[in-house]
């Protein structure tokens, strides 16, 4: 379970004040809200890319705020997806994962999203709706606990965004994953959400 309890951020202006949000087991939470409103930094904060000024962050029953981004079983994927493209679709996959895990895990990713086949493909040569599935698979293949996703269709025609949006909630109830995806878009929320969260004026508005 995470518990972002009075959660507090500002930059050159307040970003998130008193920001209380509970993550349950296996649920899949949508963030909406404008532009400035606090979505992504909440993100970053979780993940550990960003320190927050004042608040906690309880997962599992961990604090994080000393924990390393790599310690906390958190995975993200960005709007901006940060593939290789040095690296085919299976050499972007296994950078992902452990040193220490199964090469076969990544024949098990790539059945589960649909990429069979895809493993020598180039980066360049993917589809907007294959690449983020190649995303995905990185960061699932280090078996988070939770995943983060930020706005990650938001480049995507509107029929391929609903159908990722289905098959990705599919995937993380298969896997039992706890999830909080960022969108602007309330019709894909709805695809994809078990609740629906409104960030407004810096607060939670359910």
């Amino acid at each position: 379970m995470l518990i972002c309890k009075g959660i507090n951020k500002t930059y050159s202006q307040k970003i998130l004040s008193d920001f209380n949000l509970n993550v349950y087991p296996g649920e899949i939470v949508a963030l909406l809200g404008p532009s400035g409103s606090g979505k992504s930094t909440l993100l970053k904060i979780i993940c550990g890319l960003e320190r927050l000024d004042s608040g906690e962050i309880i997962f599992n029953g961990q604090n994080l705020e000393n924990i390393l981004p790599e310690k906390r079983e958190i995975g993200m994927v960005f709007q901006k997806l940060a593939l290789f493209p040095h690296l085919n679709v299976n050499g972007n996959i296994k950078f992902g994962l452990p040193q220490e895990s199964n090469i076969s895990e990544i024949s098990i990713m790539l059945n589960l999203l649909g990429l069979r086949g895809f493993e020598k493909r180039k980066i360049q040569t993917l589809s907007g709706g294959e690449a983020q599935r190649v995303a995905l698979a990185r960061s699932l293949i280090a078996k988070p606990k939770m995943i983060l996703l930020d706005e990650p269709f938001s480049s995507l025609d509107t029929d391929i965004k609903i159908i990722l949006a289905k098959e990705v909630k599919i995937l993380l109830k298969k896997l039992n994953i706890s999830a909080i995806y960022v969108t602007h878009d309330l019709s894909i929320a709805n695809k994809i959400a078990d609740r629906v969260v409104y960030l407004d004026s810096k607060k939670m508005i359910n």
